[in-house]
This record gives C-alpha cells, structure tokens and sequence, in this order.
C-alpha cells in the first residue's frame, strides 16, 4: 500500500508519537529504546492513498509522523461521514487491527509519512513497558470521548456552535504535537471535508466562517485559521478541553 524508502529523521523526543506519550508517562531510557525498535519501519503514503478500506482486514497498525488522514465511513448513497481527523501522532489501525474486517476507512489527505507497526510487535510492547500501556489507553479513551463529542454536534448542537467547537479541538490537538501556533493552525480539511466532520454542507459551512469572521471570533487566510477570541468561542461552541487533556498516571503531579 506504501512504499518503504529512507527518509531524514528527528530526534526521538521530537515525535509526535513521543511527545503525546510525554503527556501522561515519563518515558525512561529503557522505554525510548523500546519505542525506538518500535517505531524502526518507515513507509510513506501519496495523497488520496486508501490506508484502510471498509470490510477488508487489516492485521497491523501505522503511527503518523507527518500528514493527515480522515477516518470515515462511506454510506450507501454516496454520502460520508468523516468520524475523526487523524493527525501527527495518532494511531492508524485503532479499531480496525482488532476486528475480523475493517469498520471505518481510512483516507490520506496529502503524503503522509508513516511507521508500520505489526499487531504482535504492538502487543508485545504493551506487555513489556507497562507504563507504556497504560498511556495508550489514552489513545483509545480520548478517540472515544472525540466520537462523543462530535455526535453531541450533529445531534444537538446549533450548526454555528459546532463548527466552533471543531475548530478548537483541532487547534488543541494540533498544539500537542506542535503543530499549531498559540491561537493559529493550518486547516488539513476542505470546507466541505469541514461539512462531512461536522454535518454540514460545503456552502454552509462557508457561511458559518463568514459569520465567525464577522463576529471577530476567528480570522482566516488560505488555509490557516486564527482564533481571535478563544474566550468568546470556547463559550459558543460549549468547548471544553478536558476530554482532550492526558491521562493522570499515579505518583505524577497534574
């Protein structure tokens, strides 16, 4: 599905993955030497390159070091709903490697580089650094409580409160891996990949960051969107950052 090739590297504690991790684990020596194995295969995936298909299976995990990727499902009258951006650091293959076939799609929005991780080599690092383990418990609790919270958009809130909200967690959650400014970030989604994350059209959507501009609430150029007024918005969209927040690991101070 992707091309191995070598590729320039970063310092282990620069990763994405890593630093994630940092969140709620303090990461020893033996662990980075674990997490250094692990993440030892580099692939690379091309724009619009199908990383999971619906109903295939799918028996390993790939860990995003650079690019984007949308988590979706595709209904049979064309139309998708796009259920989590996927973005540096994030896990490709949660929950797809622990069923018989895949349940969502999994689509790249532009070159991504990757690390193909087998299922047992997985496995085998949770058991051996438990701590480790504990955090990635995280990952899986966090993605559900994103689900939550987008399904609390569709389903109740106004189309204006949830396009804030969307906004801000993407920010909160580009931040932890540094790739986002204090108050800006560059938007991976179209308008109408916005639409099918928040359920919306791509007009209307267009409309609703109008009217977020012209409240003074946000500010946008290309790509890249500025929250001008995280206060006011955080009020508009209900935003609270808690579900994002890291795991508290027993004997490390909040």
């Amino acid at each position: 599905m992707a091309v191995q090739r070598k590729m320039a590297t970063k310092p282990m504690e620069d990763h994405p993955f890593i630093a994630k991790l940092n969140r709620s684990i303090k990461l020893d020596d033996a662990d980075m030497a674990a997490l250094d194995a692990l993440l030892s295969r580099r692939i690379t995936a091309k724009k619009a390159k199908d990383l999971i298909v619906e109903g295939y299976e799918y028996p390993a995990l790939h860990i995003v070091e650079s690019g984007f990727a949308i988590r979706y499902k595709l209904l049979h009258n064309g139309k998708r709903q796009i259920v989590n951006v996927i973005v540096p650091g994030d896990i490709i293959g949660f929950p797809a490697c622990f069923y018989e076939y895949a349940v969502f799609s999994v689509t790249a929005l532009g070159d991504m580089n990757l690390h193909h991780v087998s299922l047992d080599s997985f496995t085998d690092l949770c058991l051996s650094r438990p701590n480790i383990a504990t955090a990635l418990v995280w990952f899986a609790a966090r993605e559900a409580a994103i689900y939550a919270e987008h399904i609390i958009d569709t389903g109740r809130r106004e189309p204006l409160e949830r396009l804030a909200h969307f906004l801000l967690e993407m920010l909160t959650r580009l931040q932890v891996v540094g790739c986002a400014s204090e108050r800006s970030f560059e938007m991976p989604l179209s308008q109408e990949g916005i639409g099918d994350v928040v359920g919306l059209s791509g007009p209307h959507v267009n409309r609703m960051l109008g009217e977020l501009k012209s409240k003074g609430l946000i500010a946008v150029s290309g790509h890249e969107i500025t929250i001008v007024d995280r206060a006011a918005l955080q009020i508009l969209g209900e935003f609270r950052p808690a579900y994002l927040d890291r795991v508290p690991v027993h004997g490390r101070p909040r």
